[in-house]
């Protein structure tokens, strides 16, 4: 993926979208675990596929996106990042 790309897919990551991915994704989660998605699930439904590459430029795009993301959220009322240990 070359920046142009890159810069394509991240200019797709807004709260309406990060906010509609965690209304889907939410309910598929274990019930132990409802209220969250992990940032892992709603990076590969951004991806497309894309996070299956070589490692220098997986790690690129997870950065970009991960930012990206948390910036989106920050603008969705009720929604909050938190932090994981993993």
């Amino acid at each position: 993926m070359n920046k142009q790309e890159l810069e394509a897919l991240l200019a797709t990551v807004t709260s309406d979208r990060v906010r509609q991915l965690v209304l889907e994704l939410e309910p598929q989660q274990a019930e132990a675990n409802r209220g969250t998605v992990p940032l892992y699930e709603v990076l590969e439904a951004l991806s497309q596929g894309q996070l299956a590459r070589q490692a220098p430029e997986q790690f690129r795009i997870e950065v970009g996106l991960r930012k990206a993301i948390v910036a989106a959220v920050d603008q969705v009322e009720g929604m909050t990042f938190v932090e994981g240990d993993s």
